[in-house]
């Protein structure tokens, strides 16, 4: 998909048909929320949807490509069209920006149609920055449509998600992912799709960083902990400080499976995942979870890095059955 508005991505089809008919009836929300985890492409679907709003063909839900709206989102440069992201340097929305976007939407349209602003990821708003778009959304300026990408909605206030249109983005079954990547050439991205949540884009991210062997490395720690042969710090220390946002992420989604797999005995997302304990103390391991999705929502804040990963090693042997932990 290009990010001018080509097709969606497959797994989109859903999501973009429900778009399409709105559009077709001319009844689209002021505001859309496209909620998703992160690797399914919602910010260039938000963008395709932009396209079509502001190409000048309205024959169609699909953006034409040829008109002067279709071209201007080609060159960046439509003037009734924003996009709001953290500023460089900062994973945070501030409120300043949010006031120059609601000031820009508040504007007449330079072509008589749509203004049309993308906010992502929505949930990197400070609560300054949140405030300020809620009386936007309370308030629309005619004509405007809103879009908030989202990838942990529920870090949204409720006050925000209730006046926007939320529109879930599905990730698509393990073999029609496996088949996408393949077709693109990264056929060794599918072996973290176990990791990725079957996000596509998030398995092609990992392998960037470097995911593959990280998980491996992993795998080999948390089994040795288990066993009593590698100490918790000592496994924090083989990771550097700029790794903790991978080490967590990985961390997460092993302990999701254990998780799923003792308790649904359904089979593991991951491979090596049998070579961890299989009998884990439900409480605890849904306790290390909830200490995990707590480090994740803490990612913007700064902390010391090797007191976090020993933090969470510890907890892993500390969860381990203890006949497994000291062999």
């Amino acid at each position: 998909m290009t990010e001018q508005g080509g097709a969606p991505y497959p797994w989109q089809q859903s999501a973009w048909g429900s778009l399409a008919r709105r559009l077709t009836r001319d009844r689209l929300p002021h505001a859309v929320l496209l909620a998703g985890p992160e690797g399914l492409g919602k910010a260039a679907l938000a963008r395709h949807l932009a396209c079509a709003l502001l190409c000048q063909d309205s024959s169609r839900p699909e953006p034409c490509a040829e008109c002067n709206g279709c071209r201007l989102m080609t060159a960046g440069n439509h003037p009734d069209f924003h996009q709001l992201t953290p500023e460089e340097g900062s994973r945070v929305i501030k409120v300043d920006a949010v006031r120059e976007l609601s000031h820009a939407m508040g504007l007449k349209s330079q072509f008589g149609g749509y203004r049309v602003a993308i906010v992502a990821p929505a949930e990197r708003m400070n609560n300054s920055a949140a405030n300020s778009l809620l009386k936007t959304l309370e308030e629309p300026p005619v004509g405007t449509v809103l879009v908030l990408v989202a990838h942990q909605p529920s870090r949204l206030a409720a006050t925000i998600r209730s006046r926007c249109q939320v529109l879930q983005v599905h990730a698509p079954d393990a073999a029609d992912a496996a088949d996408w990547l393949r077709q693109q050439g990264n056929d060794a991205a599918v072996a973290l799709l176990g990791v990725a949540g079957n996000a596509p884009l998030a398995a092609q991210a990992l392998l960037q960083q470097g995911a593959a062997a990280a998980l491996d490395e992993l795998m080999d720690q948390l089994s040795a902990i288990a066993s009593g042969r590698l100490a918790p710090v000592d496994a924090a220390g083989r990771w550097s400080k700029d790794q903790l946002g991978l080490v967590t992420a990985l961390l997460l989604s092993v302990m999701m499976d254990l998780a799923r797999v003792q308790g649904a005995g359904v089979n593991s997302r991951i491979s090596r995942l049998n070579e961890l304990p299989a009998a884990l103390d439900s409480e605890k391991l849904h306790g290390y979870l909830d200490q995990l999705l707590e480090q994740r929502r803490l990612a913007d804040h700064p902390l010391n890095a090797q007191l976090v990963l020993e933090s969470l090693f510890i907890r892993w042997s500390e969860i381990c059955p203890r006949e497994a932990a000291h062999g």
